[in-house]
């Protein structure tokens, strides 16, 4: 902002997201929203610009007399901007209050007019930082699992996120413990600017070892906040090929399961283009005490210079160390690989089907679900051979043709990944990284979740076109990726 500060006139928006700017008008106002992840600051940010906005106050969530003082960026492009999308980079200044003195200004604006004045000073500049990366050299061909969190905080960071990097560490260690017994290797990082920049040193791991990653990691664990006071149930986001792996490996390790949840974009999740499967979990919050603290999912202390020791437990710790090892191991000691498919290929013909029934006939999805349909059949058929292979060397046979056959396999199911990931999770595909909490990526096939605008269009006026030239690209798109997935999984089944 200028030195005096920005004033305007304050208008309150809920979360921030697309839905909670209807029927109101923020042009030229500084607006007011909740912090939340529905959707986080990147987006809130990118919607209050298009919607006119001059300036954003996010107050922050916790119990209404919560004084932490919420840091943490707005910017919505995912890693460095680069000459395509540096439009995108946030001119709109915006700070985070105490939900203490937040609650009362809300309340200011449900009464009537309220002015605010926002005084803001933000640094944008170029730097060279240091990324830690090793390799256990486990293994003898090139297939690797990573295992990463980020190393840089906002406040104190003890569980956001010296806690990660303390389960990083010690999963890193057991595996090295016992390297002679891995059959993949195991590669660790320690992501920069993943909290300053939004995920720059993630996405320069992707963007720099990108044909060693394509050819050959099998996985990703990304650790982040673990171990935090009050949490009392793990809960883990992960690729639809790991939800069957993660209801066989949770019991072992915690002695109870919980329901895989979808993988979001978030966090360092810079792996959606090039198609790695990836899980984020940690030890989470009761329902009724995240009601309380409206939605801290993270804790109120997040982003704070009150994330301290004292809102760490090592007792929950040991729980996240306990699964994030299990999952690790599995992927690294299987001969044949984990990963069950029927669970996408389930969401891609019902996410179509949906698509199909509030768009018009003009795009042509039908042969796409009849295609995706195939595809559920032959998923089923892959899944079972890739567990019938498992069973053969859980029974003792090993070597020769039958290592052969795991590799095979293996490369195939990969390569299936490297197809379906990115159609199910992205919007700009395999070699872009979609915006921060873009509200799209919140449905399956987010590339095609517009096409409701079609409805209703006469087919031959410009505005139906107009939606048509874009949509009916994305539905070509898909329908090759889903002609591919059946190709290769005919070559596994058969």
């Amino acid at each position: 902002t200028p030195a005096a500060g920005l004033e305007g006139e304050l208008l309150y928006v809920g979360a921030g997201g697309e839905a909670d700017y209807a029927d109101k008008d923020a042009r030229g106002k500084i607006v007011l929203a909740e912090l939340s992840y529905s959707p986080p600051r990147p987006e809130k940010t990118r919607i209050a610009t298009a919607n006119g906005a001059i300036g954003l106050i996010l107050v922050n969530w916790g119990d209404d007399d919560n004084p932490s003082v919420p840091q943490g960026t707005v910017k919505p492009v995912w890693g460095n901007p680069t000459v395509d999308n540096l439009h995108l980079m946030p001119n709109l200044p915006a700070v985070g209050i105490p939900r203490l003195h937040g609650v009362p200004l809300r309340e200011l604006c449900k009464q009537g007019t309220v002015r605010a004045r926002i005084v803001s000073d933000a640094d944008r500049l170029w730097k060279t930082l240091h990324q830690p990366h090793a390799h256990l050299g486990a293994g003898l061909g090139n297939h690797f699992l990573l295992l990463a969190d980020h190393m840089d905080s906002w406040g104190g960071g003890a569980t956001d996120n010296t806690s990660g990097n303390a389960v990083t560490l010690e999963v890193a260690r057991v595996l090295a413990d016992h390297k002679s017994e891995l059959r993949r290797d195991i590669q660790v990082a320690f992501w920069q600017a993943h909290e300053n920049g939004i995920m720059e040193g993630s996405t320069w791991f992707v963007d720099h070892y990108w044909d060693e990653i394509d050819q050959g990691q099998i996985g990703y664990i990304n650790i982040d906040s673990p171990g935090m006071k009050h949490a009392t149930r793990y809960e883990a986001t992960l690729s639809p090929e790991f939800w069957t792996m993660h209801e066989e490996v949770m019991p072992a390790a915690l002695g109870y399961v919980t329901a895989p949840k979808r993988l979001e974009k978030t966090g360092d999740q810079s792996f959606f283009g090039v198609g790695v499967p990836a899980i984020s979990g940690r030890m989470e919050f009761s329902k009724e005490l995240l009601e309380r603290w409206h939605g801290a999912i993270l804790g109120p202390w997040y982003q704070s210079v009150d994330d301290t020791m004292e809102v760490a437990d090592k007792e929950v710790l040991a729980q996240d160390i306990r699964i994030s090892t299990a999952y690790a191991w599995t992927l690294a000691t299987r001969p044949v690989l984990p990963y069950d498919f029927r669970p996408n290929a389930r969401i891609l013909r019902e996410t179509l089907a949906g698509y199909a029934k509030v768009a018009d006939d003009t795009l042509g999805l039908a042969a796409t679900i009849d295609l995706a349909k195939t595809f559920e059949q032959k998923a089923a058929a892959v899944y079972d051979r890739a567990t019938a292979l498992q069973r053969r060397f859980e029974t003792g046979a090993a070597g020769g043709a039958q290592d052969d056959e795991a590799e095979a396999v293996n490369d195939a199911m990969r390569q299936i990944s490297r197809t379906v990931i990115p159609v199910l999770g992205s919007v700009v595909g395999r070699y872009g990284q979609d915006t921060y909490g873009l509200s799209a990526l919140k449905r399956w096939i987010p590339a095609l979740a517009q096409v409701d605008q079609l409805a209703g269009k006469d087919p031959l006026s410009g505005d139906h076109q107009l939606w048509w030239g874009k949509l009916v690209r994305e539905r070509n798109r898909v329908t090759d990726a889903v002609r591919t997935l059946n190709d290769l999984a005919a070559a596994i089944a058969e």
